[in-house]
């Protein structure tokens, strides 16, 4: 065996190549589930397969005559994403407000985004479970529990996050866009890629924005931080939330959203530290 294979055995043997090795694997399934998805959501819609009428007896609602059943079916016009697309723009969209195809591609890459948007969401139970595969090899049993403990809370307040935006900070941002718009003097149009894009990239930063509790209650449950730092820090808190809320939001809003968003993360603040408090004296008193 000459020194080269000698060295490149030993290497391929080294612990840390090994877990490269493993995080490369896992990395993979979780880029061919999000491949597959975006797939599915991109060239694939809602269709319908008719049957000869038949007649099913579903107690206590009745009889039903059932003549056809929903399936998946390509189409890259009525495609899911395209779907969804269509209902942000007449669901969040005001009244005066028109979403215009600026660019040849922009219609395709906004719905290109609501599919990778969709196929990571999707892809959440492969992504939390590779990423458990590949770390829980290297934890104590009290922190394998905590993670376990939290990953509910995380995804509730993900969505929490997101329906934040959807519901609230979005209408308000695109109302004032609206307005401003029209006190210009011109009409209101809206390009549908810079609509999409402020869909997705608010949705996901409020959805991660949301995830500021589960950080500090994490930081003090490892020992990095004491609950008594959040406590006693909380006036930095509140400035931190409401820097955060300066750099998400567009500026345009008369200090409206940027209120809005500063108040709710200096909340999650609040929560944040109440929990990690809580928490502190639990363990101390065991």
């Amino acid at each position: 065996m000459s020194a080269l294979e000698s060295g490149l055995g030993q290497l391929f043997q080294n612990p840390f190549f090994s877990h490269l090795q493993d995080l490369a694997k896992r990395l993979r399934r979780v880029a061919l589930s999000i491949f597959v998805f975006l797939a599915v959501f991109f060239i694939f819609g809602p269709g319908y397969l008719n049957v000869p009428p038949a007649i099913f007896i579903l107690q206590p609602f009745g009889i039903f005559l059932v003549t056809r059943i929903p399936i998946m079916v390509p189409s890259f016009i009525d495609s899911f994403s395209n779907v969804i697309v269509r209902f942000l723009i007449f669901s969040e969209l005001p009244k005066g407000l028109v979403v215009i195809n600026v660019g040849a591609f922009d219609s395709v890459y906004s719905s290109l985004q609501v599919s990778f948007l969709l196929s990571i969401l999707v892809s959440t139970p492969v992504i939390l479970t590779q990423m458990w595969k590949f770390i829980s090899p290297g934890l104590y049993e009290k922190e394998k529990l905590h993670i376990r403990w939290i990953t509910v809370p995380a995804v509730f307040l993900f969505i929490c996050g997101v329906l934040f935006a959807y519901l609230l900070v979005i209408p308000v941002l695109m109302y004032v866009i609206k307005l401003y718009i029209q006190s210009l003097g011109v009409q209101s149009f809206l390009s549908v890629r810079s609509f999409i894009t402020i869909m997705v990239s608010f949705m996901l930063a409020f959805g991660f924005s949301f995830e500021l509790p589960i950080v500090m209650v994490s930081l003090t449950r490892f020992g990095f931080v004491q609950a008594k730092v959040w406590r006693e820090n909380w006036r930095y808190g509140i400035l931190g939330s409401f820097v955060i809320a300066l750099i998400l939001s567009p500026g345009v809003t008369g200090g409206l959203i940027e209120t809005i968003i500063g108040l709710t993360l200096s909340g999650l603040y609040m929560v944040g530290a109440a929990v990690s408090s809580r928490l502190e004296s639990k363990y101390r008193q065991k």
